[in-house]
């Protein structure tokens, strides 16, 4: 991916002149450093809750600051957005996701490399599963302005994607590479050094082209949003759906999750506050689609390199372990209800005697959205050697299943 000097806006957008509008939207929010499931997704009650009380007895969240979702399980207090998305139907959870059994890693790089290019135990494939996704979904006509985009470099899941724009926000210049008063001497001096026809400058003259019609638009942020990185990263998204130009993936990221130490004590502290900033970003991303009237084009779905372990440690942190949730978002989900299978917190049945065990693969939602959502048939093709060939009901599929779609949860 090349990338115009100090602009963040990569080359290789298509030259259309128009966009393909009413495509589906999927994005996906890549929480970088290993997100902990068990203060995300809390046991409320019960055997697991008499557990996680011993495994966390410090930086447990007590039962006075859960909010409900389904009677087992809550969400931090700080999370109000996503819970009224819960209430409301459009959030989904699903509890216990990762690798294949024997094949999880506790190293963020490897683990990431598996989960963005879609291959268990396999860190060295040559693209990502969102690149393979984008290429082999017959939906797509070519005609997209902007097919796919990531606020900031792109993931490693869009490896392969020669099309992905990479921007780094909306300000006073635009999307203009060099905005201001010599902005038109600027765009014909490039238009002059690249008018042969080789690929570079193929590139550059549809990127010349798509830069004049992104000018053009007015991609003003309502003032709803907060004002943190990841609420601004989805406000970019959501005005780049709202103007119609083709967009079909986005990929956001959002670091700051590997708590070694001072998660928070009692329901309070760094953990629970920067939940709650995700929540309200999330809230207002989709408050802003449907205002516009769009939510149920749109699917957000969050991934994690990897959970935390059960037990707390010394310094009032958690360290690297494997299962966690995801969270699926969007008016095309069907929400309110928590998904997968909870694997329990005894200490006979921690995955390594330390880790929440993962009990759905992480291929099984993500292939569902695929195909229900998106369109793309062609699964076994964005994850290799893994047909995908079941259905967990996550999501109201707007486009015709294989009649040998079976409705399951179980791990594969």
């Amino acid at each position: 991916m090349l990338t115009l000097a100090g602009t963040g806006i990569s080359l290789g957008l298509s030259s259309a002149a128009h966009a393909s509008s009413g495509k589906n939207v999927m994005v996906v929010l890549f929480f970088r450093g290993g997100m902990d499931a068990l203060n995300l997704l809390v046991p409320r009650n019960g055997v697991n809750r008499s557990h996680y009380e011993v495994h966390r007895p410090n930086i447990q969240v007590p039962t006075n600051r859960i909010l409900n979702l389904d009677g087992a399980f809550g969400l931090p207090e700080q999370c109000g957005a996503l819970r009224s998305l819960y209430a409301d139907k459009d959030l989904a959870f699903i509890h216990s996701v990762g690798m294949p059994d024997g094949l999880s890693s506790r190293s963020h790089f490897h683990s990431m490399a598996m989960f963005e290019q879609g291959t268990p135990g396999n860190a060295t494939a040559n693209s990502g599963w969102l690149a393979r996704h984008l290429q082999s979904n017959p939906v797509l006509t070519g005609d997209e302005i902007i097919g796919s985009m990531s606020p900031g470099n792109a993931p490693e899941s869009m490896l392969g994607d020669h099309n992905v724009m990479a921007i780094d926000g909306v300000n006073t210049g635009g999307f203009h590479p060099n905005g201001g008063r010599y902005e038109d001497l600027h765009m014909a001096a490039l238009r002059n050094i690249y008018g042969g026809n080789s690929a570079l400058d193929l590139a550059m003259q549809g990127t010349m082209d798509n830069v004049v019609t992104l000018s053009d638009l007015s991609l003003s942020i309502p003032s709803f949003y907060p004002t943190d990185a990841l609420a601004k990263d989805l406000a970019l998204v959501a005005q780049v759906i709202k103007a119609d130009l083709g967009m079909h993936i986005a990929a956001v990221n959002y670091s700051g999750w590997d708590t070694h130490q001072n998660m928070g004590n009692q329901g309070q502290g760094y953990f629970v506050d920067r939940l709650g900033a995700v929540s309200d970003a999330i809230g207002a991303f989709f408050r802003d689609l449907g205002n516009a009237g769009l939510k149920d084009k749109v699917t957000l779905v969050t991934q994690t390199e990897f959970g935390r372990r059960v037990r707390e440690n010394g310094n009032r942190g958690t360290d690297h372990g494997s299962g966690q949730v995801m969270m699926v978002a969007g008016g095309n989900v069907n929400g309110g209800q928590i998904l997968g299978e909870f694997p329990g917190i005894h200490p006979d049945q921690l995955y390594k005697n330390s880790d929440l065990r993962p009990t759905t693969d992480f291929r099984q939602p993500l292939a569902e959205i695929i195909r229900g959502h998106l369109g793309n048939p062609n699964v076994s093709t964005v994850f290799p050697d893994w047909d995908g060939s079941v259905d967990m009901g996550l999501v109201s599929n707007q486009f015709e299943l294989p009649g040998d779609l079976l409705l399951d949860t179980s791990f594969e």
